[in-house]
């Protein structure tokens, strides 16, 4: 085995690692509610306790200058502020999903990540949708509309987990600096509010954490649930092409919705499974259309005739 496929085989694994604990997260946090804790205070805990882990891996790693970087650059500031605060409303809004019973409707919302991503790259950075983006949005559009106009019922977090993330990812693309150092800077700055959140919960007695040793670890070990599958995300990315992570991502949404079905005994009524239907179509549009593009332009690569044995076998490939 070359030492490229070897990397590549690597970054399988570490992807399909990461997609597949995000979706096992639910459990997680259904673990979580059954000891009632809300919302917003999950969120502090895992703002809290993944701050010391991500300074432990910065102090490993010696990457202690880009930290110093940003803090020296008052427009880097403002943007990690941005970033940091779309982070925090997308953690919260699965969060919630997951407390109230909502984790196919939270599944379905990152299904459209992909396509969501293109929406916003066309209006923000005016990229043009390839000819097949544009019936796989109009059939998402249809899905989102179905349930309104049959029950009147809006998926509201189908539709703002995605744009959150990708607003996130928009912004954070704008900012240079690597996914360690910025998480890091995120957690810095979201770390008042949490601490606040938490001190303001003791004192009229609603916090959590306190007699109950197994809770208080079980709260504590949101450090690792949330820092664990970003690092071997960014590994991987490193080492596999996006047509291959197209395809990972959507790991985590199906094991979540399996999860809700099977073991948190979700019963979506039958209008959501039409969106989820939509929504799976349109999905289908955009990877075959993704991996059109890729075979295309693979095919299209020269490979000079003094190249090396290997690579042009890897250009045939």
């Amino acid at each position: 085995m070359s030492d490229e496929d070897a990397s590549t085989r690597t970054g399988f694994l570490l992807g399909t690692f990461a997609y597949f604990w995000w979706g096992m997260v639910p459990l997680y946090f259904s673990a979580l509610k059954s000891h009632a804790v809300p919302a917003v205070e999950i969120l502090a805990h895992r703002i809290v306790w993944s701050l010391p882990i991500m300074l432990l891996i910065t102090a490993i790693a010696g990457t202690w200058k880009p930290l110093g970087a940003v803090f020296r650059s008052r427009k880097l500031l403002l943007l990690m502020l941005l970033s940091s605060a779309l982070l925090a409303v997308n953690w919260l809004l699965y969060i919630y999903a997951t407390v109230v019973g909502k984790v196919v409707e939270g599944s379905l919302g990152y299904y459209m990540l992909p396509l969501v991503n293109a929406f916003l790259g066309t209006v923000f950075l005016g990229e043009k949708l390839r000819p097949a983006h544009y019936p796989a949005l109009g059939i998402i559009a249809i899905g989102l509309a179905f349930p309104f106009v049959v029950a009147g019922q809006f998926t509201w977090l189908a539709l703002t987990l995605p744009i959150t993330f990708g607003l996130y990812g928009f912004v954070r693309k704008a900012i240079p600096v690597d996914s360690l150092s910025g998480l890091t800077v995120e957690s810095l700055m979201m770390l008042p509010f949490a601490l606040g959140g938490l001190a303001w919960l003791g004192v009229k007695g609603e916090g959590h954490f306190g007699p109950s040793w197994g809770l208080n670890a079980l709260l504590a070990f949101s450090g690792i649930v949330t820092v664990a599958p970003l690092l071997t995300y960014i590994m991987s990315i490193r080492r596999l092409p996006l047509v291959a992570m197209s395809f990972l991502q959507f790991i985590s949404p199906t094991t979540q919705m399996l999860i809700a079905l099977v073991f948190l005994g979700e019963s979506p009524p039958w209008y959501v499974w039409v969106a989820c239907s939509c929504v799976w179509v349109s999905v289908a549009i955009f990877l075959g259309d993704a991996a059109w593009q890729y075979a295309g332009t693979r095919k299209r690569i020269p490979v000079p005739r003094s190249a090396p044995p290997g690579l042009r076998v890897a250009a045939k490939l």
